[in-house]
C-alpha cells in the first residue's frame, strides 16, 4: 500500500510521528508538501529526518529548494494521486 499525506501547513503537529508508525508497519509513505508547509520542506532538519518517505513540494508554493525533495507541478500532483491506494490531509 502507497499512502499519500499531503502537508499544507507549518503546523505539522503529529502527523510526521504517525506516518513514521505507518512506515514501519510496511506501507510506503509519499509526502507532498503544498501552500505554506511547503516552509517545512525547506528546512534540511526536517527533511533529513523524514528519511522513511519519498518527500516532494508543490513547485508553485515551493521557495528553497533542499536536496532530497522532489519538486513536482500540479500535473505532478495529480500523477501522485493517480499512483496512491490511499491519500490524507493535513492542513
Amino acid at each position: 500500500m502507497i499512502i499519500l499525506l499531503q502537508i499544507g501547513t507549518p503546523d505539522y503537529g503529529e502527523s510526521f510521528r504517525i506516518a513514521r508508525r505507518v512506515a514501519a508497519q510496511g506501507k510506503k509513505i509519499i509526502i507532498l508538501f503544498t501552500g505554506e508547509g511547503c516552509r517545512l520542506a525547506e528546512d534540511p532538519q526536517i527533511v533529513d529526518s523524514l528519511n522513511f518517505a519519498r518527500l516532494h513540494a508543490l513547485k508553485d508554493d515551493y521557495k528553497k529548494p533542499v536536496e532530497g525533495v522532489e519538486i513536482v507541478d500540479y500535473a505532478g500532483w495529480v500523477r501522485l494521486l493517480e499512483y496512491c491506494n490511499k491519500t490524507a490531509c493535513w492542513t
